[in-house]
């Protein structure tokens, strides 16, 4: 994928986002129906080995979902720079979400969205984070777990332009509708009864 084709995708998520801010998060095999049949356009396969995840972004992209995938969860593929180069030249993933800088940088290279995860835990979690984000500069930045969007996102702005997105531990509306409110653009979940939300 080109510099320009990389950034006309994130501005197509950013798009997509304003009206399905869900980002079905996929872990367990047998939801992959559920999350098939969802109203999401986007969605993250969190679960699933080598063997799998490409049948898995096949099914997503025949539905016309965009195929994320937590490089971190996948059984066997690793994360070094074949296992980036697997996910985009045979398997097909048009992005990749981790809280690994080293492999958002290698993803950045291949022309992948990359989605950066900081852990929100306690301040130290945070300004640790906010170093190394400056450092792997993604395209997002998602923030765990989701319902501290709001008490981070102030700091956040101060160093980065980078839309957020929230997820973890997010299993309600309401929830999803805070995190949104806060600032988000999407949030991601493993929550099926949220899989088909409409802003």
């Amino acid at each position: 994928m080109c510099p320009v084709l990389q950034a006309s995708l994130r501005n197509e998520l950013l798009k997509i986002f304003r009206e399905y801010p869900i980002i079905p998060s996929l872990r367990q095999e047998e939801k992959m129906q559920a999350l098939l049949s969802s109203r999401a356009r986007v969605a993250l396969v969190s679960s699933g080995s080598i063997f799998s995840i490409k049948t898995a972004i096949e099914k997503l992209h025949s539905r016309n979902k965009i195929a994320l995938v937590h490089i971190d969860l996948i059984d066997g593929l690793g994360t070094d720079l074949a296992a980036i180069r697997y996910l985009k030249e045979i398997a097909k993933a048009d992005g990749i979400v981790t809280p690994n800088r080293y492999i958002i940088s290698a993803a950045k290279k291949e022309k992948l969205i990359t989605i950066h995860r900081l852990f929100a835990h306690d301040t130290p979690s945070i300004e640790t984070g906010i170093k190394i984000l400056k450092m792997s500069k993604p395209d997002f930045i998602e923030v765990l777990p989701g319902i501290m969007v709001g008490k981070v996102i102030s700091t956040l702005r101060k160093n980065f332009n980078q839309p957020i997105i929230g997820g973890g531990l997010v299993e309600a509306e309401k929830e999803v509708i805070e995190i949104l409110n806060a600032g988000a653009v999407a949030v991601n979940t493993s929550a099926a009864s949220l899989w088909d939300f409409k802003s």
